[in-house]
């Protein structure tokens, strides 16, 4: 194996520091159901960063998820993890999850929506999102197929 994977080289380091176990911690409840589809799967991401105090380490989103909600966090199934890894993926869900970096130069990642949105509202804004993308998309499309013509 390369790279060891975060839990490993947390492992390697003597665990996880307290003040990270407290925050991943932090809500955590009873097991539930892993998401049956994507629109579970981007509720599950939005209660585990909305539960978060506050920005927290991208390295640290697997297991923030596993622990506040009991399963594991099964990203691949839902959307794509390229090349670019975790965080190129999440930046496709800017509606969803907020990716930035913090004065270190360390991604961290936070809830774009509010904490006290709702199921509905989440997917909501989800279907507003894509029904957006359609367009650009179409648009681009549009231009090149244009330019291409002229």
């Amino acid at each position: 194996k390369e790279h060891p994977s975060p839990s490993e080289a947390l492992g390697a380091l003597g665990g996880v520091p307290q003040a990270v176990r407290a925050m991943v911690a932090a809500a955590g409840g009873a097991p539930t159901r892993p998401p049956a589809n994507i629109e579970d799967f981007l509720w599950n991401i939005h209660t585990v960063l909305a539960a978060q105090p506050g920005p927290f380490s991208i390295d640290l989103v697997k297991d923030a998820y596993s622990k506040h909600l009991g399963h594991k966090c099964a990203i691949e199934r839902f959307l794509v993890v390229g090349e670019g890894g975790l965080a190129a993926t999440l930046k496709r869900i800017p509606h969803i999850v907020n990716v930035t970096t913090d004065g270190t130069g360390a991604t961290v990642v936070s809830a774009s929506q509010s904490a006290d949105l709702s199921k509905a509202q989440l997917i909501d804004a989800d279907s507003a999102y894509r029904r957006e993308l359609i367009k650009k998309n179409a648009l681009a499309k549009a231009k090149a197929q244009a330019a291409g013509a002229a």
